[in-house]
């Protein structure tokens, strides 16, 4: 179990790393030409050129702050932490350097796709932690539907990143949602992880609120996505094994129906109008509730 000020001190090293981060980060990728210009695409809605690169923040302050774990945690705890999100945490980085890659030079949707698809298989592969609990004793369903869960919320987060504060946002109440769940049922693994994600996205909020100052970029979109679908499945395993009722197991799922509404709201609404679902417009929920005055 992970106390009060355990918690608090997961939260604060990542927040802290995190602000820290972002202005060098910010000086760096400027440099670096990794910038996102308006005139790059017509669903563009910032007015000017802003960097990328908060992602980078958010992925060392989240990194550096796990590593951290065993200086006020003990052994033991460190063990049952440790093993299920060195993978996981791998897998999150291979990720999160592919949407660097993008936000520098570009990539073509296949091989991006391609990517998330080989990197969650071999996740949900060997780490049955991962897996979708309703489907445990069928493999043959319990992998492809996991696989399509995590690229699902993968690309859903990328999706959002479409204003201000907005996919790191969401990604935060998700986040506390999910840590809230595990600490009162007792998981210390999945806790551990929502804490030090909440803390490196609240640091790099403060530079993404309107008018911001750094997006995350795909990087920080496809990490984040990546970790918070692994972390719902965590839970909802955790819960399974626990023989939770199955409203409990599904509790961890439901967190993100708000990703996932968008993610299919507007790939059906791209799909209807002859696009590719990979092509930005002004379609997503937050254009929508923007164009009604919220």
């Amino acid at each position: 179990m992970i106390s009060p000020l355990f918690a608090l001190a997961l939260f604060g090293v990542a927040l802290l790393l995190s602000l820290l981060a972002v202005p060098p980060v910010r000086r760096l990728v400027w440099r670096l030409d990794l910038v996102d210009r308006p005139r790059d695409g017509a669903h563009k809605s910032h007015v000017r050129s802003t960097p990328y690169g908060g992602g980078v923040a958010i992925w060392f302050a989240a990194l550096i702050s796990l590593l951290f774990y065993p200086l006020y945690a003990d052994i033991e705890a460190w063990t049952a932490l440790f093993s299920p999100l060195f993978t996981l945490l791998t897998c999150a980085t291979l990720l999160f350097l592919t949407g660097l890659i993008d936000d520098w030079r570009g990539l073509q949707p296949l091989p991006r796709f391609s990517i998330q698809v080989l990197t969650t298989f071999f996740l949900v592969g060997i780490c049955p932690e991962f897996r979708l609990s309703l489907f445990s004793t069928a493999p043959i369903l319990s992998l492809p539907l996991t696989a399509l869960w995590i690229v699902a919320l993968t690309n859903a987060f990328n999706f959002l990143d479409n204003m201000d504060g907005l996919s790191a946002g969401i990604a935060a109440a998700v986040l506390i949602a999910l840590g809230g769940m595990a600490l009162l049922c007792g998981q210390p693994t999945c806790a551990g992880l929502c804490l030090v994600l909440l803390g490196a996205i609240v640091g790099f909020l403060c530079y993404n609120f309107p008018p911001a100052s750094i997006f995350m970029g795909d990087a920080g979109a496809f990490f984040l996505g990546f970790l918070v679908s692994g972390a719902s499945l965590l839970l909802s395993n955790h819960l399974a094994n626990t023989h939770a009722p199955l409203s409990h197991q599904f509790a961890p799922l439901l967190a993100l129906t708000v990703p996932l509404y968008d993610l299919l709201g507007v790939s059906v609404i791209r799909l209807k109008n002859g696009i590719p679902p990979w092509i930005g417009d002004k379609n997503h929920i937050s254009h929508r509730l923007t164009d009604r005055g919220f």
